[in-house]
């Protein structure tokens, strides 16, 4: 229920700034207990979407109070700020801070085994986008990230970026329902591939630059269109 109860306040039907309807109204709407209600509140209550207030009304946050950390909530947040692209401006910021420096560990350990993981993962973005099937395209995306961690062998480097991933995961889902940001991720990926694979890590360095710079023109167009076509 949390989820439908997430999903209202998302799209409107519980305006930002008002009180929810109160909990016996919630139970017959969503056909469920007071007390399955009540935990549903309580679990959006960390994201800071809602202000739980006992023996009073909960009230829907402002936007910019929402966790920057959840996924669910980065584009809807974002789209209330007055400038759309701060927070996925944010979100490069320490992808380039963290990422450039693990391709440049990765390319000096992977192993064998990982360039075969890397080059597996690549093909089935490549075979994902031939179908148009965007979940597994940005999944294998994802995964070839994971895995330039995993074979940058640094776990203080795993845990500052653990706390992005969800956040990573939906934007990136979004973004790669654009055919043309699919293909540019396909050459960016691949350049990044063919680096480490060399074992260069300046080569890598470059080509992760130039992939979070791709990155960002394509959330640019991206927030572009669909500010103007919602």
């Amino acid at each position: 229920m949390a989820e439908q109860l997430l999903g209202l306040i998302l799209d409107g039907t519980f305006p930002i700034g008002e009180p929810l309807p109160s909990e016996t109204e919630l139970a017959v709407r969503f056909g469920v207990s007071r007390l399955t209600v009540r935990e549903a509140m309580r679990s959006l209550a960390p994201s800071r979407v809602i202000d739980v207030q006992q023996g009073r009304s909960s009230l829907v946050n402002p936007a910019h109070k929402w966790s920057a950390l959840d996924g669910r909530l980065l584009l809807a947040r974002s789209r209330a700020e007055a400038d759309p692209l701060l927070l996925p401006r944010r979100l490069l910021e320490a992808r380039r801070a963290v990422e450039i420096a693990i391709v440049e560990l990765a390319a000096l350990r992977r192993t064998p085994e990982h360039l075969e993981r890397m080059r597996a993962l690549h093909q089935e973005m490549v075979e994902g986008d031939a179908r148009g099937d965007v979940p597994a395209t940005a999944e294998a995306d994802l995964a070839f990230h994971n895995l330039l961690f995993e074979a940058a062998d640094n776990v203080f480097l795993d845990a500052l970026f653990e706390p992005l991933s969800s956040v990573l995961r939906s934007l990136r889902r979004e973004t790669s329902s654009v055919p043309e940001f699919r293909s540019h991720a396909l050459d960016r990926h691949a350049a990044i591939l063919r680096a480490v694979e060399a074992g260069d890590p300046q080569l890598a360095r470059t080509a992760m630059q130039a992939h979070l710079v791709q990155t960002e023109e394509d959330l640019e167009q991206y927030f572009r269109t669909t500010s103007t076509h919602p």
